[in-house]
């Protein structure tokens, strides 16, 4: 079965919500764009067809590291019945191998809560999953990450569902879109929902050449300029803004200081633009950017140093045969 435990009068909110970030961005002396933002219905489209190019190793690396690992990762969960909580869920397709291992082993019916900000993405994905997997009982939850564990946490103890753990999946190197103090406040975060027999698998993409980390966020068919510039479309079609993508550009490249991929919106020419919803107007020089993202990108030991600071136990780095990208199986301290 499928149970929507999702609010569905969050679009207003979410549109508010949006507005005020845009002008606490825009009216910095660099202006930026929170990147929960790429991800409307288009956004998150676009990013599905990012994680199919070729150049785009992660999605493809990290599916190889669970199908190699999948026996081993079980073995921490051996005579226990599990719940499992999804951040960021999208496709699903990387749970699936996990979800069909959990159901040949549990006793009971297996729980699954998707957590994404993406209502359409979550609840197509949903139906799709459901189709394939139908012994599983899904609670899709559309909403932010940890308003999502928490009412997945919420309704876990109020059923009285029969479980002794839980698992939280965090797949993609998401959490490498945070400055690395905000991450250790994620974890932080995470870490207070959670007990002493629960687990958090997530995904951390490591330092790497170059030249393979700009390929992947500059693919040659173009995807990830158009979901790059898809966030003006957003702000035109949500807030009455007033953006001519043609007058913008892409720009990805490695800040090698700072072990980070930067994603920019570059304008072509001085310019301003109107945004009706929230009254205001920003002005742009020619070559001025717009940062909307941060992807860093790790060492074994910055993960190492994450988890310590963040109050957990690394159980296992499942890490593919390149050293590119790593699974970490962490625990609370």
């Amino acid at each position: 079965m499928v149970y929507y435990l999702a609010e569905h009068d969050i679009c207003q909110k979410n549109l508010n919500e949006f507005g005020r970030d845009l002008i606490f961005g825009f009216q910095r002396e660099k202006k930026f764009i929170n990147p929960k933002y790429f991800y409307d219905k288009k956004g998150s489209e676009l990013f599905e067809q990012i994680c199919l190019q070729p150049e785009y190793y992660v999605t493809r690396i990290e599916y190889k590291i669970i199908l190699k690992n999948i026996s081993e990762l079980m073995n921490y969960f051996v005579d226990k019945n599990v719940s499992i909580i999804e951040l960021g869920s999208g496709s699903s397709k990387k749970t699936k191998i996990i979800l069909k291992y959990f159901l040949d082993r549990q006793d009971n019916k297996l729980q699954y809560f998707p957590i994404d900000v993406s209502q359409e993405m979550l609840f197509n994905s949903t139906k799709k999953l459901y189709n394939d997997l139908p012994q599983i009982t899904i609670y899709p939850i559309a909403s932010d990450y940890f308003d999502g564990i928490r009412r997945a946490k919420e309704y876990i103890n109020l059923n009285n569902y029969k479980q002794d753990s839980k698992l939280i999946l965090f797949f993609g190197s998401s959490l490498g879109n945070l400055e690395p103090n905000d991450a250790i406040f994620f974890l932080k975060t995470i870490r207070t929902g959670l007990n002493h027999n629960d687990f958090l698998l997530i995904g951390f993409d490591l330092v790497k050449k170059k030249e393979i980390l700009e390929s992947a966020y500059n693919d040659s068919e173009g995807i990830t300029s158009r979901f790059n510039l898809n966030v003006l479309n957003r702000i035109n079609r949500d807030l009455g803004g007033e953006f001519n993508l043609d007058l913008f550009k892409h720009l990805a490249f490695f800040n090698e200081d700072k072990k980070r991929i930067e994603m920019h919106l570059v304008s072509l020419v001085k310019q301003s633009i109107h945004i009706r919803k929230i009254n205001q107007t920003f002005n742009f020089q020619k070559d001025e950017t717009i940062h909307t993202e941060n992807s860093y990108k790790y060492k074994l030991e910055d993960i190492d140093y994450l988890a310590k600071n963040s109050n957990f136990s690394i159980q296992k780095h499942f890490v593919d045969d390149n050293n590119w990208f790593s699974l970490s199986l962490l625990s609370p301290s």
